[in-house]
């Protein structure tokens, strides 16, 4: 997998009187583990979100390898997103839920059967695949989002906060294994976190972002 260049331009957001985002610039380079790092209510998700598609900027550009990409609805974009909250189907196995989006795009079921098998060895969760939810830890389900948003092949992972619901063991843990699967698969990461730890241990380069403003971009 390759991953993408993401440049943001000039990008600018405003809810009413408020300023969530006041001329961001930023330039995430292709293969990238970049966090952006930040107090409750600093940007960094609203900023996420425009990258995802889910919120518009007023303002600005988002440039995936110098393409405005803007105007493209989330599934249009080359990114997908693993949120805090997991958002699994509760109902489906850890296997159909990965096997969920190649099945949307109709693919031959041996070739949904070879990629679901492969992103859930990617995970560790080969043991796991025909589990519901409920009988997986916060650890596993957060890596069967990780999975099912990686079986598309996208060129920009987005992370929003994804290790915020779990205890610190398993944060920590997780994090290693998230790092290990970065340097493996070589997408570009935006990871958005308040966790000034978790932005240095993981990341190439790290924005601070405070009051919809970034402070200072560098490496760790």
């Amino acid at each position: 997998m390759n991953g993408s260049t993401v440049s943001i331009n000039h990008v600018s957001k405003h809810f009413g009187d408020f300023h969530a985002l006041d001329d961001i610039n930023i330039t995430i380079k292709q293969g990238e583990f970049f966090s952006l790092l930040g107090p409750s209510g600093c940007g960094k998700t609203t900023l996420l979100r425009i990258i995802a598609g889910f919120e518009f900027p007023d303002e600005g550009a988002v440039l995936f390898d110098d393409k405005d990409i803007v105007a493209l609805p989330p599934n249009k974009r080359e990114s997908n997103t693993v949120f805090q909250s997991y958002a699994l189907f509760p109902h489906l196995s850890v296997y159909d839920n990965v096997a969920f989006p190649l099945k949307l795009k109709k693919l031959p079921k041996d070739q949904i059967d070879a990629k679901v098998k492969e992103y859930l060895h990617l995970v560790q969760l080969d043991q796991h695949m025909y589990k519901k939810p409920n009988q997986l830890s916060g650890g596993q389900r957060q890596r069967v989002a990780i999975a099912r948003a990686l079986i598309n092949e996208p060129k920009v992972l987005l992370l929003d906060e994804p290790l915020s619901a779990l205890d610190a063991k398993l944060r920590s843990s997780l994090l290693v294994d998230l790092d290990a699967l970065h340097d493996k698969i070589g997408i570009t990461f935006i990871y958005v976190t308040h966790d000034q730890s978790e932005a240095l241990a993981v990341s190439d380069r790290i924005a601070v972002m405070n009051q919809g403003h970034v402070l200072q971009v560098g490496t760790p």
